[in-house]
């Protein structure tokens, strides 16, 4: 089969592009992790379509916590802007991992979505998990060809369990996606950050200070 013809894809946007369909989002490129409440953009792998691509998302984390504190992470994603290929009907179940700190310890049911945020087309049937320090976004909703979507945001409590000095890192992970496309049915594309995890923001444990005699 022919590969299909190049996408449509604004900047910041969603690219759609391989000999079936791959979708991950696009935006300049960015080498270190951000400070807290900056948006990072990630460097993708991608098992199908072009190279430099990349995932946009803005974590928000205290920049010190003390031993033992709890603290909210919440993670914020931009617009895909327009989706467009020729032959795609649509995308649909995104799949979004990101890494809890290693030295952190999730507050059990503390991951939600977050109220009245994300676009209508996937917010209302988004769901987030945790599981062995993964928290997983998952949008089983179809984004038609032609349109846009925004991912809701993403709120999760961690504990601080490391000793002053720490650092803990939020991190992502990994993206997948599927699309259906004319003749072909449904394809799956999975990315990866490069290096891989990619650090998107770090939270350091400072010891508090001793009440004074």
């Amino acid at each position: 089969m022919k590969p299909f013809a190049r996408a449509r894809a604004r900047p910041g946007g969603l690219r759609v592009l391989s000999t079936c369909t791959a979708v991950v989002a696009a935006s300049v490129t960015a080498s270190a992790p951000l400070a807290a409440g900056t948006a990072a953009r990630v460097p993708l792998l991608c098992t199908r379509g072009a190279s430099g691509q990349q995932h946009v998302v803005t974590v928000s984390t205290p920049g010190s916590v003390a031993p033992g504190a709890t603290y909210t992470v919440r993670l914020d994603h931009v617009s895909s802007g327009q989706i467009s290929h020729t032959g795609l009907n649509y995308i649909f179940d995104m799949e979004t991992d990101y890494l809890l700190p290693a030295g952190g310890a999730y507050v059990p049911g503390s991951a939600r979505v977050v109220p009245g945020t994300g676009s209508a087309n996937v917010a209302g049937s988004a769901r987030v998990s945790h599981s062995g320090g993964v928290l997983r976004l998952v949008l089983p909703g179809h984004v038609a060809s032609g349109s846009s979507y925004t991912a809701p945001s993403v709120e999760v409590q961690v504990q601080a369990g490391a000793t002053a000095g720490a650092v803990l890192p939020i991190a992502f992970s990994q993206l997948r996606v599927k699309a259906n496309a004319f003749l072909v049915g449904d394809v799956s594309t999975t990315c990866e950050p490069s290096p891989k995890p990619y650090v998107l923001a770090r939270t350091r444990v400072v010891a508090t200070e001793s009440p004074a005699p």
